[in-house]
């Protein structure tokens, strides 16, 4: 018999686990933190224990199959080596929220993502920019290629989001088909992806995708026609650089999200037009050069990240702080605020702070506070162009219109139930560990 069964990120943004279990195998997806808000940074995180400690905090999910001898032993589970399940795991993409939880597994154990996926996640790796420690058994899936383990058989997809590397699944088992969407956008430099994605998944049996924009307003979206103004898209965004590169006499900063090196790889020709160049820290450079070789890398000394030796052998240009207050016009320097306080050497040739999509994200985060006042108190006037990764109300029902399933199920939002199409035969909002028997199609929820 094949179950679905839902743990986490059904009524939240993030955390997602559903694990798809047949005779053979046991399929599970994502494996990101979820209720972040019981993880605090001021608590020492114990190295040995930090798998036990989350799944006990209900951040990462108490399942049998995934966890070492010690930590299962802890748990009460029955660990990786031990379950005579093929366990294994499917990632959509390299956001905290859908994999921050991967090092905590058991290291024998494998997990399957897009080939980007495992470059960026390698390099993540390497630049410290994992919780706690990675993952070693990894395996790279091409876009558009399947693997099967036991009598589960996995299809790889590509859509678009804002980070490298994401990816949505078909599944099939004996018990029907399933599509899971990971997180998706129309508004980025690839919708047509996200359009190829929805018409390769038509008509699966169930549908699992997310529904982040609904979270927040009611929203009717049986109801939504299709906005008369145009979105913030990835193209807008780039204007919008241009504008205030052309417009401003002094130096520009921008925040950007570093995994989404795509834009980085736009701004960076987008410099260029208007006679400036991209200066980068440390790290970001590096998820630059990973993915786009042949692009003009300039490191800033005094960043996050930074080497000497690194840029050397990799022969990228380092830019002084001596430079950047000499010749402010010519660059716009990307900051993360972990760098913030350097700002202050700069002010007097800052003209623009630019906020699109870094951290910190918003007012849930307490640093986006403290960010405002840092800037004010510098008297660095503030711009936001962030334009989000996910896809808006009415593109998001467009996509499950067009993949009109036969069971649809939404999760990832704070008000799945406002996630819905008129294209589906049923829709089921399942509760937290309700667990599913799928048998020719159909989800038939379990008693206890």
């Amino acid at each position: 018999m094949t179950t679905l069964t839902f743990y986490n990120g059904l009524r939240e943004i993030g955390g997602t686990f559903v694990v798809v279990e047949t005779d053979e195998a046991r399929c599970m997806f994502d494996f990101g933190f979820a209720v972040m808000d019981r993880m605090d940074d001021k608590i020492a995180v114990r190295y040995n224990e930090c798998a036990a400690d989350y799944a006990r905090l209900g951040v990462l999910a108490s399942q049998d199959g995934i966890y070492d001898e010690e930590t299962a032993k802890t748990l009460g589970l029955v660990s990786f080596e031990n379950d005579k399940k093929k366990n294994f795991f499917v990632i959509s993409h390299m956001h905290i929220d859908h994999m921050g939880g991967l090092g905590m597994l058991d290291q024998n154990l494998p997990v399957y993502m897009s080939e980007d996926s495992l470059k960026l996640y390698r390099r993540l790796e390497a630049c410290g920019d994992i919780q706690v420690k990675g993952h070693k058994n990894c395996i790279g899936i091409s876009y558009g290629e399947s693997f099967t383990v036991g009598d589960i058989t996995v299809e790889v997809e590509a859509i678009d989001h804002d980070v490298v590397g994401a990816c949505g699944y078909r599944i099939t088992t004996p018990g029907g088909t399933i599509c899971y969407t990971g997180d998706y956008r129309f508004h980025g430099f690839h919708p047509e992806i996200t359009k190829a994605f929805g018409q390769k998944m038509k008509g699966v049996d169930v549908l699992i995708t997310e529904g982040v924009t609904v979270s927040f307003d009611d929203v009717d979206i049986l109801s939504l026609t299709k906005p008369e103004e145009p979105e913030r898209s990835e193209e807008w965004l780039q204007d919008m650089i241009c504008k205030e590169s052309t417009e401003q006499k002094g130096l520009i900063i921008v925040n950007p999200y570093n995994r989404n090196v795509e834009r980085l790889h736009h701004l960076i020709m987008t410099a260029q037009k208007t006679g400036r160049k991209l200066v980068m820290d440390g790290i970001q450079a590096d998820y630059v050069q990973t993915f786009y070789p042949e692009d003009e890398i300039l490191m800033y000394e005094n960043s996050v990240g930074a080497d000497a030796k690194k840029a050397e052998e990799r022969g990228w240009s380092i830019i002084t702080r001596e430079e950047l207050l000499s010749n402010p016009s010519k660059y716009i320097l990307q900051q993360d605020y972990v760098n913030f306080y350097e700002l202050m050497d700069l002010s007097s040739v800052i003209t623009l702070y630019i906020h699109m999509d870094g951290a910190p994200l918003g007012d849930y985060d307490p640093s986006f506070g403290k960010m405002h006042r840092i800037l004010d108190h510098m008297n660095i006037p503030y711009m936001n162009i962030g334009i989000g990764g996910h896809s808006r109300p009415y593109y998001l029902r467009t996509m499950l219109d067009t993949i009109a399933p036969h069971i649809l199920v939404p999760l990832h939002s704070f008000r799945p139930e406002q996630v819905n199409t008129a294209h589906a035969d049923k829709r089921i909002l399942p509760e937290y560990g309700d667990c599913f028997a799928f048998e020719n199609g159909e989800m038939i929820l379990k008693k206890n």
